[in-house]
């Protein structure tokens, strides 16, 4: 009887550590859970901000573009007005020359050119894979339109359009929700024109401005 009650002893000890095992496992379990959701919210927050610093770099490009071609396009304008002011001094001699200096005279007043807009342009599939940096004034200039008309045209393909600061604002609030688990990559278009405040009824999209 003795060896048998210590048997049941025993068997009962192996099933206490058992469960105490059982309950340990389960408990690390979710603790590697939890830490493995931890990690790929820290990963997706790490591309969203290598998508700002990618974006930022693309914008401080164009910019410089932008300030560059505006300096030689003043360039050029100045050459043809001193070269038009020149020809009209000798003007008086020769009617053709007359001519020619007028037009040098009127062209730079009349070729007035928008230089230095740029924007963040995000696209249907939102971030991190359809967002880029686009020079608003480099698209009118090459297609003969103002400023607005580029813009309503990117409005109505859908485009979400911000300033780098509002940019910047938005980036930091979808970082905070993918940490907090509100958020998970990709977020969509739509998703970010809700979070951005754009999703207003009967009303267009406008481009964000940070104030």
């Amino acid at each position: 009887m003795g060896n048998l009650e210590q048997f049941h002893s025993q068997l009962r000890n192996l099933k206490a550590q058992a469960k105490k095992l059982t309950e340990s496992g389960l408990a690390l379990n979710s603790i590697f859970y939890q830490e493995e959701i931890r990690l790929r919210r820290e990963d997706e927050a790490s591309c969203l901000r290598a998508v700002y610093r990618a974006v930022a770099e693309q914008l401080q490009r164009l910019e410089r573009t932008e300030a560059s071609v505006e300096y030689g396009h003043s360039q050029v304008n100045l050459i043809l007005s001193l070269g038009g002011v020149v020809m009209a001094a000798m003007g008086s001699k020769s009617k053709r020359l007359s001519a020619v200096a007028d037009h040098l005279l009127q062209t730079p007043a009349n070729e007035q050119q928008p230089f230095g807009l740029v924007r963040v342009r995000i696209g249907l599939k939102g971030l991190p894979d359809d967002v880029r940096a686009v020079s608003i004034s480099q698209l009118a200039r090459e297609s003969g339109r103002l400023e607005s008309q580029i813009i309503s045209k990117l409005e109505e393909d859908r485009y979400l359009l911000f300033d780098q600061e509002a940019f910047s604002a938005l980036i930091d609030k979808l970082t905070s929700h993918v940490r907090e688990g509100r958020l998970s990559l990709p977020i969509s278009r739509g998703k970010l024109a809700e979070i951005a405040g754009l999703n207003q009824p009967q009303s267009r999209i406008k481009v964000i401005e940070a104030e």
